[in-house]
């Protein structure tokens, strides 16, 4: 099939009506609360597990991220000047139900990012009937960096942006004789939705090509108001950590940042590709 015809070939095109699209809409969207359900069931099986190791992973001495700050302030510095040590936390559950819907919260954070592939490719199923064949190819190649981002932030957010945040919230003291006694709804809320937000925040370069490939944004734009870009950006992390210190915001609107470049690239492709369909 010559290139032109490839690129206005359907495969998967289907005649159907505006209630017929949503119709469809609403069986995907069973299958992947289904999906959900499922998957955070799984996770409550092994909520021992998450809350132990995984919860509680930022508040242990021999955690990841404790020993990479270590490391990059001997290479910055040669000294130990970022080898802090974890908080030391006193938690209670002040309700009946506390323990358990901290529980039900873990698994569902859980769930969520055990099933984000698959609610990723039921999104992508939706979708691919009003694709040509092209766009299929590319789209299918791109599911994996949409996963890859997510997986990406989620890991950032946990590894290095938790540490910092709970060090400096647990060690900070309006009043000596005031001792901080934790929740445990505080703690596992901390750590589920800041490492969670990590994962969705790194999905800006997808967000940025999806509004360049429908036309709405194009790189003048991204480059002309990058100031502006910024500021959203620094509100974006503010509002993703739960935390109030600069620093840990500082620390995620970098990555950010770096993925604004990305994004101005990525449209950048998109406007040459448009280019040589219209050539």
């Amino acid at each position: 099939m010559p290139l032109d015809q490839e690129q206005e070939h359907f495969p998967y095109e289907k005649n159907m009506s505006f209630f017929d699209h949503i119709d469809e809409l609403r069986r995907y969207l069973v299958r992947m609360a289904i999906i959900i359900l499922v998957s955070v069931v799984i996770a409550f099986f092994g909520i021992d597990f998450l809350f132990q190791k995984l919860i509680l992973g930022p508040f242990n001495q021999n955690f990841i991220g404790y020993q990479f700050y270590c490391k990059l302030g001997q290479i910055l510095r040669g000294s130990d000047f970022l080898c802090f040590q974890p908080p030391v936390i006193q938690m209670q559950s002040t309700a009946i139900q506390g323990q358990f819907l901290s529980a039900f919260k873990i698994a569902f954070v859980a769930g969520f990012i055990i099933s984000f592939p698959l609610l990723v490719f039921q999104l992508w199923l939706f979708i691919k009937p009003a694709l040509s064949l092209r766009e299929i190819k590319r789209v299918y190649s791109s599911l994996f960096v949409v996963c890859g981002l997510f997986f990406l932030g989620l890991a950032f957010s946990y590894i290095l942006l938790v540490p910092l945040a709970t060090n400096f919230l647990l060690n900070f003291k309006l009043a000596p004789q005031i001792q901080n006694i934790i929740t445990i709804q505080s703690v596992t809320g901390f750590v589920c939705y800041m490492s969670l937000a990590g994962g969705l925040v790194f999905e800006l370069p997808v967000l940025i090509y999806i509004l360049a490939r429908i036309g709405l944004i194009n790189s003048a734009f991204l480059i002309k108001y990058w100031r502006y870009a910024i500021i959203i950006i620094f509100i974006i992390a503010g509002i993703a950590t739960p935390s109030p210190d600069v620093f840990s915001q500082l620390v995620l609107a970098m990555p950010l940042m770096l993925l604004y470049v990305v994004g101005v690239l990525v449209t950048k492709r998109v406007e040459k590709n448009n280019e040589l369909k219209e050539n």
